[in-house]
C-alpha cells in the first residue's frame, strides 16, 4: 500500500472527525440559545439575549447558565438558569454592560 495514499486517507478523516465535532458544537450552542431565549421570553417578552455564560458556579457549588438580556423598554436584566432543566431561578437587574 502506498504511504502518501495512507497519510492523505488519515489527514482526510481527521479533518472530518473536527467539522463533525464543531456541527455538533454549534448545535448544541443553538439549542442551548434557543431554549434559554423562549424562557426569558415567558417572564419578558420582545427581549433579547445580550450573552450567555455557559457554567457558573454558585457558593453551594452548583453549576448553573447566566443570561443577560435587554427588555424593549431597554432595561437589561441577569438571570440565572438550572443546567438541565433551564428553569428561571433568579431575575435581577443589571447595568447594560
Amino acid at each position: 500500500m502506498n504511504k502518501t495514499f495512507l497519510l492523505n486517507g488519515l489527514r482526510w478523516m481527521f479533518i472530518f472527525l473536527i467539522a463533525i465535532v464543531i456541527v455538533v458544537y454549534v448545535y448544541k450552542r443553538s439549542i442551548l440559545h434557543n431554549t434559554i431565549q423562549s424562557s426569558i421570553r415567558t417572564v419578558a417578552p420582545d427581549s433579547t439575549v445580550v450573552g450567555i455564560i455557559q457554567t457558573h458556579t454558585t457558593k453551594s457549588h452548583d453549576k448553573i447558565y447566566r443570561a443577560l438580556y435587554k427588555t424593549k423598554e431597554g432595561t437589561c436584566f441577569r438571570a440565572s438558569f438550572e443546567r438541565t432543566t433551564y428553569t428561571l431561578i433568579e431575575n435581577q437587574e443589571s447595568p447594560c454592560q
